[in-house]
């Protein structure tokens, strides 16, 4: 199927029954703020686009031996005109059949994203992959491909898992212009980052520390690392997730949070 933006006043709605359009030809600039908008309706309409950037999950795509299956985004998302985006692939391997990663797989994969960041006001694609170790060199060749099949001033993001960004670091060198540590969901190592970053410490990776992928839900991590990313005394992007869809009131509850960014 196919998706593009229809223009209703200043609103944009995304449907994937419509014929893609193509990108600007000039890659717009992002706001340090951006909203998380994931599968699920959204209307995002009085949002102020000065102030926020929305990342849209636009693809969701499932390695299954073999396979990739496409789930393209079906839910409607609701946005100020002009207002600059950011398409999301989400890929899943489903453990419950052994994945092959094989060259066709990468083919999919690649003009999946590559078809996602050709939508008006994309100021970069990202991919949000859980790599398992022995999944990186797989995702290190699909991040090569779509840089390279993307114009030079595509940016690209990455979702990157807390351990990556402190205790592994595997993403030096690639060839990605972002990597958000998402800094929720953190599971048994919980205490352990917290404790990394109560005593001082900061991302291994500079591209992460120029990111922050934070949860609306999590004041407890929100409390640690909003500060800590206002004294690196340099521009921080901070994406916000929320569990369930954005209302007024949780952008206010937004602007609440500890020196606010």
């Amino acid at each position: 199927m196919r998706y593009a933006p229809i223009a209703l006043a200043i609103v944009f709605v995304w449907r994937p029954a419509f014929a893609l359009e193509a990108s600007p030809n000039s890659t717009p600039k992002i706001a340090n703020k951006v909203l998380w908008a994931w599968r699920r309706p959204e209307n995002l309409t009085s949002i102020d686009k000065r102030e926020f950037a929305v990342a849209y999950l636009a693809c969701h795509a499932f390695v299954v031996g073999a396979k990739v299956n496409v789930q393209w985004r079906d839910q409607p998302l609701r946005i100020p005109a002009g207002t600059v985006v950011i398409p999301t692939v989400r890929i899943d391997v489903l453990r419950n059949k052994k994945p092959v990663l094989a060259e066709d797989q990468l083919n999919t994969l690649a003009h999946v994203i590559s078809r996602a960041a050709k939508v008006p006001q994309a100021g970069m694609v990202q991919i949000d992959f859980d790599a398992l170790q022995s999944e990186r060199p797989f995702y290190r060749q699909l991040i090569k491909r779509i840089r390279n099949d993307l114009p030079p001033d595509m940016p690209i993001s990455i979702t990157a898992l807390a351990s990556w960004c402190l205790f592994d670091n595997w993403m030096k060198d690639l060839p990605v212009e972002e990597t958000v540590p998402m800094m929720f969901s953190l599971g048994k190592d919980r205490e352990k980052i917290l404790r990394y970053f109560r005593a001082g410490k900061d991302f291994l990776d500079e591209r992460s520390r120029r990111t922050l992928g934070l949860s609306l839900d999590d004041t407890e991590i929100n409390d640690v690392m909003i500060p800590l990313a206002r004294a690196r005394k340099m521009p921080v992007r901070i994406y916000i997730f929320t569990r369930t869809a954005w209302t007024g009131k949780k952008i206010q509850q937004l602007r609440s949070l500890p020196h606010y960014l």
